[in-house]
C-alpha cells in the first residue's frame, strides 16, 4: 500500500479593495460580521487583522485572498465576498435624511452578494451597485453578481427568506439597453458596456452556496442557451459572434457528451494553469456527468481493449469535489484548485482510493480495476 503526502500549493491572489468615500475621516460606516480563511484590512498603509467586529472606516481596504469576509454597513446593507474577490465602495454618505443619503458600489472581480437595508439611513433607491459592464438599480433586493477579469458579468436575483418569492426586483442596464430581473434565480449575463445584457431567464435546480467563481467559468444551462440565442440575433443583424464572447464558455453540447462514452475527452489542456490570479478557465468543461461509476477510455491509441473504472467522481469537471479528472498519456489525473491546489497522477493501471477532506465537500473516490494498491488522504479542513 502506497501512501501519498501531498503539498498545498497557493496561488498568488487577487486584491479585494474598498474605496469609500462621502463620510466623515474616522467615524465607522460598517464592521466585519465574518471572517475565514486568510484575508486582512490595510489601513493608512499599515495591515491590520481583519476580526469579527473591526471596524469599516473611511479608506479601508479588504483582501479577501483565499478567504471571505462579510461587512454589513450602518443601514443593513450587506456586502459578502467570497475568495478573490475584488470590490469597492464609490460612494457612503449618510445623511439625517435618508432621501439625501447614497451609496455606490462596485463589484470589480469575483463574487459577491448584495443584500440591501433597512432604508432607514439610506432610502434604497439611492443605493447603486454596478460592474465594469453593468448597471444595477435595486429595490430593496438580494443578489449576486460574478465578474470575470474582463468585467464580463453573471447577475442573479435571489429569493426571499421563504427561498421561493423574489426578494425584490433589479434593473440592469448598460449602453446596449436593459432588462428587469424580478423572479426568484432570474439571471442574465453581460459581455460589454455596449452589447446589451441576455434574456432573463430563471435558473433551476441551484442553492445561493452553489453560487460562486466557478459558477460564472462552468454555467448553468439556461445561462448558455440565453448566450446562444443572443448570439444568433446578432449574426442575424450582422453584428458578429465576437459581440458575446465573454466568460470564455465552453461551447460543447453536454447532453450530446453524455449521450456518448465516446465524446467524454477531458484534458489538461482544458484547464488554464496561467489564471492563478483568478478564476481558474476551464475550458470544455463537463458538469452534467452523474457522479456514479464510470469509465474512462484507455488513452493509449490504438489499445481498444483497457478501461480504468472511476467511482464517485466521473471524466471532465466535478462540481461536488471540484476535481477536474482527466487522462492524458495512459495516466490519470486529478486537478482541483480550491484554496491551494491539488495535483494528482495516477500512473499506469495502478488501483486504489482518494479519499477528500475540504471545505465543503467529503468523499471518496475509487479507481483502478484491480485490489488496491495506491491509498491518498487529503486534508484541508479546519
Amino acid at each position: 500500500m502506497q501512501l501519498f503526502n501531498l503539498h498545498k500549493k497557493i496561488r498568488i491572489p487577487i486584491l479585494n479593495l474598498l474605496f469609500i468615500s462621502g463620510v466623515t475621516f474616522g467615524n465607522p460606516i460598517g464592521d466585519i460580521r465574518e471572517s475565514t480563511g486568510y484575508g486582512f484590512l490595510t489601513r493608512d498603509s499599515e495591515q491590520v487583522t481583519n476580526e469579527v467586529g473591526k471596524q469599516i472606516l473611511l479608506k479601508d481596504e479588504a483582501e479577501t485572498k483565499n478567504g471571505r469576509m462579510k461587512i454589513v454597513f450602518l443601514d443593513d446593507e450587506v456586502l459578502d465576498m467570497t475568495e478573490n474577490t475584488y470590490a469597492y465602495i464609490d460612494e457612503a454618505y449618510y445623511d439625517p435624511n435618508p432621501s439625501l443619503s447614497r451609496m455606490s458600489i462596485t463589484m470589480a472581480r469575483g463574487t459577491a452578494r448584495f443584500t440591501s437595508g433597512a432604508g432607514l439611513k439610506i432610502k434604497k433607491a439611492n443605493v447603486n451597485v454596478s460592474t465594469p459592464t453593468a448597471q444595477i438599480t435595486i429595490k430593496g433586493t438580494d443578489f449576486t453578481t460574478t465578474v470575470d477579469e474582463l468585467g464580463r458579468s453573471l447577475i442573479v436575483l435571489l429569493p426571499d427568506t421563504d427561498g421561493v418569492s423574489p426578494s425584490g426586483e433589479i434593473v440592469v442596464s448598460n449602453e446596449g439597453g436593459e432588462i428587469t430581473l424580478n423572479e426568484a434565480y432570474q439571471a442574465t449575463m453581460v459581455s460589454s458596456l455596449e452589447t446589451p445584457p441576455t434574456s432573463p431567464v430563471v435558473i433551476q435546480n441551484i442553492t445561493v452556496s452553489m453560487i460562486d467563481n466557478m459558477f460564472i467559468v462552468n454555467p448553468p444551462t439556461e445561462i448558455k442557451k440565453a448566450v446562444e440565442d443572443q448570439a444568433a440575433d446578432d449574426l442575424d443583424q450582422d453584428q458578429g459572434i465576437l459581440d458575446v464572447d465573454f466568460l470564455e464558455f465552453n461551447e460543447l453540447e453536454q447532453d450530446a457528451l453524455a449521450d456518448s462514452e465516446e465524446d467524454l475527452e477531458f484534458s489538461e489542456l482544458d484547464i488554464d494553469l496561467l489564471s492563478v490570479d483568478f478564476l481558474t478557465d476551464l475550458l470544455d468543461v463537463v458538469d452534467d456527468l452523474t457522479k456514479t461509476t464510470a469509465s474512462l477510455k484507455d488513452a493509449q491509441a490504438g489499445s481498444g481493449s483497457s478501461q480504468i473504472s472511476l467511482k464517485g467522481a466521473s471524466i471532465g469537471f466535478n462540481p461536488d469535489s471540484q476535481y477536474n479528472v482527466f487522462v492524458q498519456d495512459g495516466d490519470l489525473y486529478f486537478y482541483r484548485n480550491v484554496n491551494g491546489v491539488i495535483e494528482i497522477v495516477i500512473v499506469g493501471d495502478n488501483s486504489g482510493f482518494i479519499n477528500t477532506t475540504v471545505e465543503g465537500y467529503q468523499g471518496v473516490i475509487e479507481f483502478g480495476n484491480g485490489d488496491p494498491t495506491i491509498e491518498i488522504i487529503i486534508n484541508q479542513s479546519n
